[in-house]
């Protein structure tokens, strides 16, 4: 933890430039795969040999464990298959009028604090302000904004979700890759406060609904409710399995959308600061969309044919992905290649870092150059060699969420604001994140247009 684990990925590929390599945490031997072809065998290919994360997840802790993101089979398999509606293009259009109208706030927020106060601003901070307010309505149709001064009962969970106290850092660090001492330790994915918190908006949500004979279809506590009276659930667990599924899933959907599209969105405007060319194509872009279209802002539709901005955003992933690697468990004995077999139980990771950071894929990958992704959908891997969602079934559910997210929040503030550098080029990372975050969460000087 004197460094990320971000930091430990990229050096692992400059001092060992090959196509894997061996490591131990702690007395576990592991494996990382640093190729785009060995990715795609352990991901998707043989993916029935690699089903479940390393990560520890046990019975102490519910809503750590039996989340999508750290759940292991059968569970996992039903659960994504009845979360999935959740994210239907329809779905996201109709939560992308609300992205809007919060990406507004945000850019009246810039106007009133970092313009007018002069205020130095904290990126890293400002943007999960942005996405605390669009999560609470998605997951619990609670309509409120952080970002104008409101008391926020999601802020309350996120701004500690997103703060890397030492403790934190180890006892996520412990989860991730030393899960039997995790074990042991009896150490929690969410922290106390923020779990317990969770359950009273949950159910507080859940009793009002039902004292009013009253549903919102947009959201996800209402997707859960009807989830429960479906789950086929194994035959020996007891009744609060199911409750602990919904409010484990409704956790990780904060953590997920708050934590990951904020770190983008702050690094890529620091990229953008110190690239004004490239500032100056995509505002551009948005101007000419904007103008085209006679609206005063852009809708889900409009949004997606940004080919420029989309770039900007994917480019931004590939330099800095948020989450450095991908881990997997083998399940039972698998020959990677004629020199290499994994024995069942041995953790393998892919180093998504060295492949974004691979010359054969991307020259000069230290550049940051948007116009690599500008032909690129939102589904398009690259072969492989672009991963910040993960791949293979596995893939984060989110992703189109989170895209939009991001698009509604940079396209207004780009259109609106000049970004200037305010801060060294050199962004140092948190050493107590493991998820990647910059070290002082990240500035920049916003200049009105």
């Amino acid at each position: 933890m004197r460094k990320s684990f971000w930091d430990f990925c990229y050096e692992l590929k400059n001092k060992h430039p090959r196509d894997y390599v061996g490591v131990f945490m702690a007395w576990k031997p592991a494996l990382f795969v640093q190729t785009a072809e060995l990715a795609r065998k352990v991901l998707v290919k043989d993916n029935d040999h690699f089903q479940d994360r390393y990560l520890y997840s046990g019975h102490s802790d519910p809503l750590g464990s039996l989340n999508l993101f750290t759940v292991k089979n059968p569970i996992w398999s039903e659960m994504r298959q009845e979360l999935s509606p959740m994210f239907t293009s329809l779905r996201l259009k109709k939560i992308t009028e609300l992205m809007n109208i919060n990406s507004q706030q945000l850019v009246q927020k810039v106007q009133r604090d970092y313009v007018e106060k002069n205020e130095c601003v904290n990126l890293k901070e400002l943007f999960s302000m942005y996405t605390s307010d669009t999560v609470a309505y998605s997951v619990f149709g609670i309509r409120v904004s952080v970002l104008n001064d409101q008391l926020s009962p999601l802020w309350a969970i996120t701004s500690h979700m997103v703060k890397w106290t030492f403790w934190r850092g180890l006892e996520f660090s412990m989860i991730f890759f030393m899960p039997a001492i995790a074990a042991l330790l009896r150490l929690k994915f969410f922290s106390e406060p923020a779990s317990e918190y969770i359950k009273k908006i949950f159910w507080d949500v859940t009793e009002e609904r039902k004292s009013k004979g009253t549903s919102n279809d947009k959201d996800l506590v209402n997707h859960l409710l009807k989830l429960k009276d479906n789950l086929k659930l194994p035959a020996n667990s007891d009744s609060e399995l199911a409750d602990n599924l919904m409010l484990a899933q409704a956790a990780v959907f904060i953590l997920g959308s708050v934590e990951t599209s904020s770190t983008t969105l702050s690094y890529c405007l620091h990229e953008l600061a110190y690239h004004p060319e490239e500032q100056e194509i995509l505002y551009r872009e948005v101007d000419d969309a904007l103008k085209r279209t006679g609206k005063n802002i852009l809708e889900y539709d409009d949004l997606m044919e940004l080919k420029y901005l989309s770039g900007c955003l994917r480019e931004t992933m590939r330099k800095f992905p948020p989450v450095p690697y991908l881990d997997r468990i083998c399940n039972k004995t698998y020959r990677l290649t004629d020199d290499v077999v994994i024995e069942k139980g041995t953790p393998v990771f892919v180093n998504v870092v060295s492949i974004h950071y691979d010359e054969r894929y991307f020259p000069e990958p230290n550049e940051w150059r948007p116009e690599r992704f500008s032909a690129t959908s939102d589904s398009d891997n690259v072969q492989f060699t672009f991963m910040p969602f993960g791949e293979g079934p596995r893939f984060c559910i989110g992703k189109r969420y989170g895209m939009m997210q991001m698009r509604t929040a940079l396209a207004q503030l780009i259109h609106k604001y000049k970004i200037e550098p305010s801060v060294p080029r050199e962004v140092q990372s948190d050493p107590y994140s493991v998820i990647l975050a910059p070290a002082d969460g990240g500035s920049v000087k916003f200049v009105p247009r």
